[in-house]
């Protein structure tokens, strides 16, 4: 084989080459075992480039001021005054789900709010603002997968950093945000919550009282604990899955 009478090659380096391979198939197989589902199929797509996808992401329920602009292949908006969140309504109604979209946090975002603003996915969410987010950061390159309850209290189930995994100001993100019940070994009531971004899993975390949330709506945002006014951003390819067999 021409392999072993090439003079830069050695067993040492073949050892190498066969442990990251290795590591690399453990780590697609860790993935898939948390993932807590054998499979998943797309139920909606929505890539947003026509006026006609565009409308069919409207603003979710709420007095907050989201100022909305014109795009060719993204939502894109602006936080207004005295308003914490925008959230937009992905028309897909379900509570085992999955949620993708690719959201930017522009640099115009206002230098005062940028540690405290993030994107945002989120699943089983309800009229009282109840939900499972998963939020991300792009100041500090930091996540989280979160728990709000009614009222607005939230609790972190898990998150970190995430280094160069996350891009920074106006790089694009995409998120991916499941929540899947009925994982084997698990309570029938307890959901497996798993992030990722850009395409690596960043964490996964299991909720044993997942019956609190009672939404079933799905939504994109941008957010910030305080107000965010100036806050500015945009998401596109917005992509919904369920499991399977469901």
């Amino acid at each position: 084989m021409r392999l072993l009478t090439n003079p830069s090659f050695s067993p040492s380096r073949a050892k190498i080459v066969l442990a990251g391979l290795f590591a690399a198939l453990l780590a697609s197989l860790s993935v898939a075992a948390v993932a807590g589902a054998a499979s998943s199929i797309a139920i909606y797509n929505n890539k947003l480039t026509t006026t006609e996808s565009r409308t069919e992401v409207q603003k979710y329920r709420g007095k907050g001021n989201c100022i909305r602009s014109s795009s060719e292949n993204s939502i894109k908006f602006r936080i207004g005054k005295s308003t914490r969140e925008c959230a937009y309504l992905v028309p897909v109604v379900g509570r085992d789900l999955e949620v993708t979209a690719t959201g930017r946090l522009f640099k115009s975002t206002p230098k005062a709010l940028r540690s405290r603003t993030f994107l945002a996915v989120n699943l089983r969410q309800a009229k009282d603002g109840s939900r499972y987010q998963l939020a991300v950061y792009p100041s500090g390159r930091r996540w989280q997968i979160r728990k709000v309850r009614n009222g607005g209290k939230v609790e972190v189930l898990t998150g970190g950093k995430a280094g160069k995994i996350i891009g920074g100001f106006n790089a694009a993100n995409r998120m991916m945000l499941r929540a899947y019940n009925g994982i084997d070994g698990r309570p029938s009531g307890s959901a497996r919550l798993v992030a990722l971004v850009n395409g690596k899993m960043l964490g996964f975390t299991d909720d044993a009282r997942s019956g609190e949330l009672k939404g079933a709506d799905t939504t994109f945002s941008i957010a910030s604990k305080k107000g965010a006014s100036g806050a500015s951003g945009s998401f596109t390819g917005i992509r919904v899955r369920m499991p399977n067999p469901y």
